[in-house]
């Protein structure tokens, strides 16, 4: 999914008055649940991916839990 799309999605959320609410997520295969920590931008591959990178290109990685 692009930043741009998601942005969208969460606009979309917001406009339909749910801005006040809290933000979790939820691994599909894990089931495992919690609360979003932060968001960068970096051209890190590690055992969590992406694996598909060009040597140097860059991605947004959101960080969630403690």
């Amino acid at each position: 999914m692009k930043l741009s799309i998601f942005i969208a999605q969460l606009q979309k959320l917001e406009s339909e008055g749910h801005g006040d609410k809290e933000v979790f997520f939820r691994h599909g295969a894990s089931g495992d649940c919690g609360e979003l920590s932060s968001a960068f931008v970096t051209d890190n591959v590690d055992e969590c991916g992406p694996f598909d990178l060009e040597p140097g290109e860059e991605y947004v990685s959101i960080y969630a839990g403690n």
